[in-house]
């Protein structure tokens, strides 16, 4: 096999250590199916995180919240606060995360490109004066991370501005509202509808036997696990796999595993079909995901190639039992 599984079940226990309780939160399954380290890493790491952490989560979120808010008012900000990211769709892989606070300024001058970094600036004044927070970080130049203690999690602050699309103007529904964020080391700006994007992710996972979202964790897994970095965002790997058509990702629980070859030639065309990558919609079908990005063809490479080890090996383990890709692997109970 290409890769040594027992440390990757090690680093897939880390990413879900119970502080409290000092152990790792993982499914009766992991420790009753009697798989391999091969399968139980795959299987494992498509399986929910307990909702009940993301408790603790938007307590830290909210304590942060209420530190930024105070010191802008100060400062004289109007703003609005929302949240997305990993935990809104319960696709998160970390027991304590991703969540992330969207710092959005009202009060625009007639260059809000400097008014959003301008608020960077101050988020970063506010943050690194906070001794309770043990990293801050803003060295990708468009989102700030932070992390959290009590529990340990990070958690992205993001300053950006509203987008207000045709629908939420007729409508005023603020499902159709959109963000713009800004990235200013490369000097690009993305809009986008991040709470239609979630609404959309979470209905499609219902329709689909909750495989959607298993995906998605795997694939984050990989990412997480990968030697050479993979520079793509949980919301790009949401996308990807929501363009998968709904038909094909209704199978059983039991047959999840049948559905990674076909993530694999999807990521291929990926990689390899410039007109499919720089076209693929986001799920509101209002943005694309890559438009102007054409270094995460790249990137998607890299994932590519990390999934397809894992069903190599896979089928290899599988072999062994004589069983395919394909065939019914019992797990969670439905």
């Amino acid at each position: 096999m290409e890769h040594d599984y027992s440390l990757l079940v090690e680093n897939l226990k880390g990413r879900r250590y119970d502080e409290a309780l000092r152990e790792p939160i993982l499914s009766d399954a992991f420790h009753q199916s009697g798989y391999s380290d091969c399968l139980l890493y795959a299987l494992e790491s498509m399986v929910e995180i307990d909702p009940s952490y993301a408790y603790k989560v938007y307590a830290n979120s909210r304590r942060i919240h209420e530190i930024i808010a105070k010191s802008l008012k100060k400062r004289g900000y109007d703003v609005d606060y929302r949240y997305q990211g990993a935990l809104k769709t319960y696709s998160n892989i970390l027991l304590y995360g991703d969540v992330e606070i969207i710092v959005i300024k009202k009060n625009l001058s007639d260059k809000p490109h400097r008014d959003v970094q301008t608020l960077a600036m101050d988020l970063m004044d506010i943050l690194t004066k906070d001794p309770s927070f043990k990293t801050v970080d803003y060295s990708d130049k468009t989102r700030i991370r932070i992390t959290a203690q009590k529990p340990t999690c990070e958690i992205d602050i993001l300053p950006s501005l509203w987008v207000n699309s045709a629908e939420y103007v007729k409508t005023k529904n603020e499902i159709y509202r959109g963000i713009a964020e800004f990235d200013f080391a490369n000097k690009k700006v993305k809009k986008y509808l991040p709470f239609l994007n979630i609404a959309r992710i979470n209905s499609r996972d219902q329709h689909t036997n909750g495989n959607l979202k298993a995906l998605c964790r795997l694939l984050k897994t990989l990412r997480a696990d990968s030697h050479d970095k993979i520079g793509l965002r949980d919301s790009e790997i949401n996308s990807i796999l929501y363009n998968m058509p709904e038909v094909e990702l209704s199978v059983p629980a039991n047959k999840v595993l049948s559905l990674l070859p076909k993530v694999a030639l999807l990521l291929e065309k990926l990689s390899t079909d410039t007109k499919y990558f720089a076209h693929l919609l986001s799920p509101s079908e209002k943005d694309r995901v890559f438009g102007g990005r054409p270094e995460k063809q790249k990137e998607i490479k890299k994932l590519s190639d990390a999934l397809n080890a894992l069903i190599e090996d896979i089928k290899k383990d599988l072999s062994n039992s004589n069983k395919t890709i394909g065939s019914e692997i019992a797990y969670l109970e439905d």
